[in-house]
Parts: C-alpha cells; structure tokens; sequence
C-alpha cells in the first residue's frame, strides 16, 4: 500500500492553527481585561486571569479533540467509524468567549 505524501497532515495544521488562534485570543484578552482592570486591583488581577483559564480550557478542548480526530484517522477502516467533530461545549466555550470580549469592549467604550 502506497501511502500519499502529507496524507493526515491537514487536520494537524488545522488544530495548528486554532492553537494559535485561541492563544492569540487569550494573550489579546488578558491585556485587554488588565487595561480595563487598571484603575481596580481585584478586576485587574480577575480579568486577565479569567482570559488565561478560558484560553487554557479551550486549548485543552481542543488538543483532546485533536488526538481523538488522529485516532480515528489512524484505526482501520471500519463501517460505522465514528470521526470526532467540534461538540457543543467547545462552541459554546467559543461563543461565550466572544461574547465577554464583546460586551467588554462595549463597556470601555461606553465608559470612555
């Protein structure tokens, strides 16, 4: 069996690049909420914090979700394999992120 160069590679840059997607939401939000947070020491230290464990749990979300979609790829072809898609949790984790990034900016600019 011959087997394609780069064969399986896509679903890794994918997950590559929603690493760096979320880890970049996560960055932007922790110094977005510390800014926010400057003129309160309690929300300057809950805002950013809050943006670094959403940003872990999704990146955590997603490397399990990642080595579930490398083990169905790599298992034989059966009938009835099942091939993991993104659950509800991780987009509703997803939405609420953004969400909070929302209405946070609206309040600065309401604010200000």
């Amino acid at each position: 069996m011959t087997v394609a160069v780069g064969e399986g590679l896509q679903p890794e840059r994918t997950a590559l690049a929603w690493r760096r997607t979320i880890l970049a939401i996560a960055a932007g939000t922790a110094i977005a909420g510390r800014y926010l947070g400057a003129g309160s020491t309690w929300l300057g230290m809950v805002l950013p914090l809050g943006a670094l464990v959403g940003g872990g749990i999704l990146l955590a979300l997603t490397t399990r979700r990642l080595h579930a979609f490398s083990d169905a790829l790599d298992a034989p072809a059966q009938a009835g394999r099942h091939v993991p898609m993104p659950t509800a949790v991780v987009l509703a984790v997803l939405a609420g992120a953004c969400l909070a990034i929302g209405v946070g900016a609206a309040v600065f600019i309401v604010a200000t």
